[in-house]
């Protein structure tokens, strides 16, 4: 499986900033498939000669102003409809503030571990014999080795990532200006975080069809529910770790201890000490 990773977020002066990961997943057996029709359409559309003439992002793509245009609606109706005649799985996982994506320190960000987790479950309940490989926008050399370092040491060091079994180890980076499922990514982030920041219209309409094609795991032994797109909390990894009982339902997220009250939203959770 082919995991696509690609970020959108807000400037630090925004009165409502949200950063924003999302996952592109694709089966390896059809990504030329997927390659080959992306570049039809981007030809129909815009009549590039070469793939690598347009690359697409949410950011010019999906604007207010651009989706007034029929055409720019109509390219994003058969770009998600070419997601579902692929089979293409999508993430997305949004937390409010900026988000620095080259981190200061070796530890790996909330946002990266949440995909993670859901990527690793997906592969565990739907394709036990294969693994996953991440593939990151590349930035520069500094910065491809801070997150390669961090997600080395999750995967190596971290209890959680040496339980991630079928995910590869080694992350992958690639120029998104030839790489086609970067673009995707891009594209349903920026769809995510724009929705998330409240706004609707035409993107809300996007935003409901790319979260169709996310998968939701269900344990109801454990009373746990792991939503596709989800928005979390900063210190992630304490709101989510085991132990306690877990209640969940739709609606907002509600963690309930013994001294905080967080919310969040898409789901309701409740733990308790255990």
């Amino acid at each position: 499986m082919l995991v696509f990773i690609d970020e959108s977020y807000d400037r630090a002066d925004d009165p409502n900033p949200k950063s924003t990961f999302s996952a592109v997943l694709v089966r390896e057996q059809r990504c030329r498939e997927l390659d080959r029709k992306l570049f039809e359409l981007k030809r129909h559309f815009w009549k590039v000669q070469n793939s690598y003439e347009l690359e697409l992002k949410g950011r010019l793509l999906l604007t207010e102003r651009s989706l007034e245009l029929p055409k720019n609606r109509e390219f994003m109706e058969q770009f998600i409809a070419l997601f579902r005649e692929i089979g293409v799985v999508t993430f997305a996982v949004t937390q409010d503030g900026t988000f620095p994506l080259a981190s200061k320190s070796e530890r790996l960000p909330n946002l990266y571990r949440a995909l993670l987790w859901r990527v690793n479950t997906l592969m565990s309940e739907r394709f036990p014999e294969d693994y996953a490989s991440f593939f990151f926008d590349g930035i520069d050399h500094r910065t491809n080795q801070k997150i390669a370092i961090s997600f080395s040491n999750f995967m190596h060091k971290h209890r959680w990532g040496q339980g991630y079994r079928q995910i590869l180890t080694t992350p992958f980076f690639c120029d998104s200006e030839v790489t086609p499922g970067i673009q995707m990514a891009d594209v349903l982030a920026y769809c995510v975080n724009e929705r998330m920041k409240g706004r609707r219209g035409y993107i809300d309409d996007f935003f409901k069809h790319f979260r169709d094609l996310s998968s939701t795991y269900v344990n109801e032994d454990e009373e746990l529910v792991l939503n596709g797109f989800q928005k979390i909390r900063g210190d992630w990894e304490q709101a989510s770790g085991a132990g306690g009982a877990v209640v969940v339902e739709e609606r907002s997220l509600e963690i309930k201890e013994t001294t905080r009250v967080v919310e969040t939203t898409e789901l309701k959770r409740e733990e308790t000490g255990g």
